[in-house]
């Protein structure tokens, strides 16, 4: 990547994605935004299965190089580190679940930290003994965990044809190595052609934000979609990951960022706001590590972009990039989870007028 070209092709970033299938066996209840509540199990389990270091040691400088469970999850003692995972939520706001009731989830993994799925799907499969969210004890009242089984386990590639493979299952309780591979560079800029092509010269894009979007720019927080915040904070998050977790990692990762940046300013300039239907979800979660109630807040709903057939060109590879590792605060609690889509603002029309 040079300062005159920025060459999507070599990105070098590789992501796996997992998707859990659960089914409650007691009833469950659990907040609106669910992201918090299974991260937070999820890590524990990790944690209390496979490290036996006091929590003074899980925070020593180096402790996370030789610990698979700190080197997913304590690398949060550092706030300049990036986290090898990322968690997408169920997205129901439903809050109470019978039993039988099924809900999906999954995580996503950056670079390095594919090579730990025996310790994630350990933790995923061990979480309903644990529990989640709470239920009522039938007797005296009291709170108690609600419980669950683990029912499937697919590996997932959203852009090939069959995106969905089963890699366990109750029944077969043997994890399969899965035929889906990676998420790359090579995967991103082909299907950014593909949605180059089928574009009119003035395309529509919509991005459906499916998890609270919570962006700072400036120091403040991003309360209305502005398209060049955003596209400056994905490409900050996909340099730093590809730094962090890339294959190579990526050298001089500050430097490449900012001459990214710089090409891409004219074209991200020529992106237009022409309808938006977002709003604020404002939340409230708990953090154990600072241990105290933690802001989650965020832009739902939708907005569409309009911009030049050439500016989508240069754009949609981090674009689509960001729909695979999110974007903004709190991934790894769900946060920033979004889907693009084509606008076709005259088929809606013509159906409007029907």
């Amino acid at each position: 990547m040079s300062e005159t070209q920025l060459t999507w092709d070599a990105f070098p970033l590789r992501v796996h994605w997992l998707t859990f299938e659960i089914r409650t066996l007691t009833p469950v209840r659990l907040p609106p935004f669910k992201g918090s509540t299974f991260r937070g199990a999820w890590k524990e389990v990790l944690t209390r299965a496979y490290c036996t270091a006091s929590p003074e040691e899980r925070a020593r400088p180096g402790h996370a190089d030789t610990c698979p469970a700190c080197y997913l999850t304590e690398r949060e003692n550092d706030p300049e580190a990036r986290k090898p995972y990322a968690v997408r939520p169920p997205l129901t706001h439903e809050t109470d679940f019978p039993p039988g009731a099924v809900l999906t989830w999954g995580i996503t993994l950056l670079g390095p930290s594919w090579l730990l799925l025996p310790y994630v799907l350990s933790a995923a499969k061990n979480m309903g003994r644990v529990g989640i969210g709470w239920q009522p004890h039938p007797r005296n009242g009291k709170r108690r965990r609600g419980r669950f089984e683990l029912q499937t386990i697919y590996a997932e590639h959203p852009l090939r044809r069959w995106p969905r493979e089963p890699i366990y299952t109750l029944a077969m309780p043997i994890v399969v190595t899965p035929q889906n591979g990676a998420i790359t560079a090579t995967d991103i800029t082909d299907e950014a052609r593909r949605w180059v092509d089928a574009l009119p010269p003035r395309g529509d894009l919509r991005l459906h934000f499916l998890t609270p979007l919570r962006l700072v720019e400036k120091g403040r927080l991003m309360r209305r979609f502005v398209p060049e915040a955003f596209f400056r904070r994905l490409l900050e998050r996909l340099f730093m990951l590809a730094g962090e977790f890339g294959d190579p990692p990526l050298e001089d990762t500050r430097g490449q960022l900012r001459a990214a940046v710089h090409g891409l300013e004219p074209w991200m300039a020529q992106v237009r706001v022409v309808e938006d239907r977002t709003w604020w979800w404002d939340i409230q979660g708990h953090s154990s590590r600072l241990r105290r109630s933690q802001p989650l807040g965020g832009l739902m709903g939708e907005v569409t972009l309009r911009a030049p057939r050439e500016a989508w060109a240069v754009l949609l590879p981090p674009l689509l990039w960001g729909e695979v590792v999110q974007v903004g605060k709190n991934v790894v609690k769900g946060q920033g989870l979004y889907t693009v889509e084509v606008a076709h603002p005259e088929a809606e029309e013509s159906a409007v007028r029907s």
